[in-house]
């Protein structure tokens, strides 16, 4: 089952430290709840997330284009061993306000080795909505994480 998922959010946080904890991959399980873990392999980076039951869902992604702070186009990495291809970027466009507008293209589908779990998977994500609501909840966390966050900044650069 392939998928295409455009995310729109507004940010109270500045572009700079948007990008910033978008690119801070290490620390994405920290905030994300299904996020489980993320390590380097070699200049990309390996996202293990809560999928299907029992599958997690396992990608590695490396940048096509990279445009600070601005634009990041990724994609899965040929050849290493995941179970879904991605593909997409993001844009972070910095308004009057200070407000951070983030867009994010996110395309894919996931694949496994054997046929039994694609079909699985396939059957799973038509009635749970998968990985389209994994990607709708987490970027809300990573709103609801850097504007915390913003917030926390904020207050101590105010009482100092």
């Amino acid at each position: 089952m392939r998928f295409r998922e455009e995310l729109v959010l507004n940010i109270q946080a500045p572009r700079e430290a948007v990008w910033a904890a978008f690119q801070d991959f290490s620390s994405w399980p920290t905030w994300a709840k299904a996020i489980k873990e993320v390590s380097r392999v070699g200049s990309a980076w390996r996202f293990k997330a809560r999928g299907q039951p029992p599958v997690d869902l396992v990608w590695v992604a490396e940048a096509t284009e990279r445009r600070p702070p601005e634009f990041l186009a990724f994609r899965s990495v040929p050849g290493v061993p995941h179970n879904l291809e991605i593909s997409g970027w993001l844009r972070l466009d910095e308004l009057p306000d200070g407000t951070t507008h983030l867009e994010l293209l996110f395309e894919g589908h996931p694949h496994y080795d054997s046929p039994l779990l694609d079909k699985a998977a396939d059957w799973y994500a038509s009635v749970f909505g998968e990985p389209n609501k994994l990607l709708k909840v987490t970027f809300e966390q990573f709103k609801a994480h850097l504007e915390k966050t913003h917030r926390a900044q904020g207050l101590s650069t105010a009482l100092t």
